[in-house]
């Protein structure tokens, strides 16, 4: 990584911003919320993943009855954004952690730390990985890292920002060190907004994609 990296993310960041438009930050919810919107959010649709968080911010009003609650009835709130077996227990085993070593359901604490260790502290969580630490930083807090999911990893191996075999974390610990840190958010949001409209996992729409220049994918294919 050098000024290289960073002058063509700074590039891309541009042209995308002239496509998807600006994006100031804005919170979404709280950070326990961000938390477990992103596990929700995990093998499913955007759509799926949102009415199961609702389901549960209407039938439990608040996150410490979520943590009290038995199992089988998160399974039944979130069952419509698929893997309820493992997400259920995952979302009651992480509020039970924080509450334990928290003594809250609060992490507004992590506001106060440096980025690295409030990612470490995420991800000691058990059933937090890399993604979700990094989701619960950035739109709870607005911290310099950048999330990487299936949108921007594909986005990114196909314009070849990356090497061959790099895995999401490292797509993630690269895009967070040389994209500046008053474009992490958008250049995240922009990046999910084009794999989602044009560079589409199984017909990508090159045709129309204004990034075809840049593109290593399109030369080859």
């Amino acid at each position: 990584m050098g000024p290289s990296d960073e002058l063509k993310i700074l590039s891309l960041a541009k042209l995308l911003r002239k496509i998807f438009g600006r994006h100031r930050f804005a919170r979404r919810t709280d950070p326990i919320g961000e938390l477990i919107r992103t596990v929700l959010s995990q093998n499913t649709s955007d759509r799926n993943s949102h009415r199961a968080y609702d389901n549960l911010r209407r039938h439990f009003k608040d996150w410490n009855r979520l943590r009290n609650a038995k199992v089988s009835a998160i399974k039944r709130k979130i069952k419509i954004a698929g893997l309820a077996n493992i997400k259920a227990p995952r979302i009651k085993g992480a509020l039970d952690e924080i509450e334990r070593r928290c003594g809250s359901l609060n992490l507004n604490f992590l506001a106060r730390l440096d980025t690295h260790v409030g990612y470490e502290f995420l991800k000691s969580i058990k059933g937090v990985g890399p993604k979700t630490a990094a989701c619960v930083l950035l739109f709870s807090f607005e911290k310099p890292i950048m999330p990487v999911d299936t949108h921007i990893y594909r986005v990114a191996k196909r314009l070849r920002l990356l090497d061959k075999n790099a895995t999401p974390e490292e797509a993630q610990e690269y895009f967070s060190a040389v994209t500046p840190r008053n474009l992490i958010y958008e250049f995240h949001i922009n990046m999910i907004q084009h794999g989602r409209q044009i560079c589409i996992a199984r017909a990508p729409r090159c045709s129309v994609c204004n990034l075809r220049k840049l593109c290593k994918y399109y030369e080859v294919r």
